[in-house]
């Protein structure tokens, strides 16, 4: 059995809780790097994390010790600037995380961004139809805004847009065929290719995208290619493999739930098992 989990970058401190995850056969996790600067770190409250080369290197430190790495990017922080894209793909591609995800910022309720974001719309509420943006989960996902917050000199368009363009680059066929080196045989390095385009298409093709015609191919692509995966993972037949039996095991008869029978030899029952 394979497992996946999420932590914090503190852990890529720790070469022996790392090499403890691989025994356990942890084979990757999610890791919050959130912001590559120093000033987005602290936007996030994260200002404890590494940036710049330093944040690269114990990235890459995870990778030494078997842990595969799906990073966790934020985009449209106060603190970000149009350069702060290149630098954040630039850092996932040095790095040599496994896989990545590039999100814009979104405000969850009882976080202080949400609290200080709703005080601010109670002076003048902006409304999507007769929704509250600050309800924006209420929003039809038609009409809901990719972005909810102002940013004080990008636009959430640009934002949008410039996101968009990270995910392409990092999720590129160059890209990705060198980071597939990590995976043993050729058909298991054609499956993280698939597998990386496919997580391309569904988070960032269909999530980010404002054009429903755009929106609408790349779920069209998005289902061509998880069919293709899925023929890579398939394995041959095992006809003689038995599915397990479970047997449930009640201490008392009162404690049995009457739909399973629990009634003795000449009791009835309201209870009524159809057969298939």
């Amino acid at each position: 059995m394979v497992f996946f989990t999420q932590i914090t970058m503190e852990a890529g401190e720790d070469g022996e809780y790392l090499d403890a995850m691989r025994k356990a056969n942890i084979k990757g996790a999610l890791v919050g790097v959130e912001a590559v600067t120093p000033e987005g770190l602290k936007a996030v409250f994260k200002d404890f994390n590494y940036s710049g080369e330093a944040l690269a290197r114990q990235l890459q430190t995870f990778k030494r010790h078997g842990v595969h790495v799906l990073g966790s990017f934020i985009f449209g922080l106060p603190t970000d600037k149009p350069a702060t894209f290149n630098a954040t793909v630039e850092m996932a591609l040095k790095a040599g995380v496994t896989f990545a995800q590039f999100v814009m910022m979104t405000p969850f309720p009882e976080t202080v961004d949400f609290t200080r974001w709703e005080k601010e719309q109670a002076k003048a509420p902006t409304l999507v139809g007769d929704v509250p943006i600050t309800r924006y989960w209420l929003i039809p996902t038609e009409v809901r805004p990719k972005m909810f917050t102002p940013h004080p000199s990008m636009s959430s368009d640009e934002i949008r847009k410039r996101t968009q363009k990270v995910w392409d680059r990092f999720y590129n066929w160059s890209a990705i065929w060198q980071r597939s080196a990590c995976t043993p045989t050729l058909r298991a390095r054609l499956a993280f290719m698939f597998l990386s385009k496919l997580y391309r298409q569904m988070y960032a093709g269909t999530g980010i995208s404002t054009d429903s015609a755009r929106r609408k191919k790349s779920r069209t692509w998005a289902r061509w290619t998880a069919k293709q995966c899925r023929k890579l993972f398939q394995a041959k037949p095992m006809p003689h493999l038995q599915s397990p039996t479970w047997e449930l095991a009640f201490a008392s008869p009162l404690r049995r739930p009457a739909f399973l029978g629990n009634q003795q030899r000449g009791e009835t029952s309201p209870f009524v098992v159809i057969p298939k």
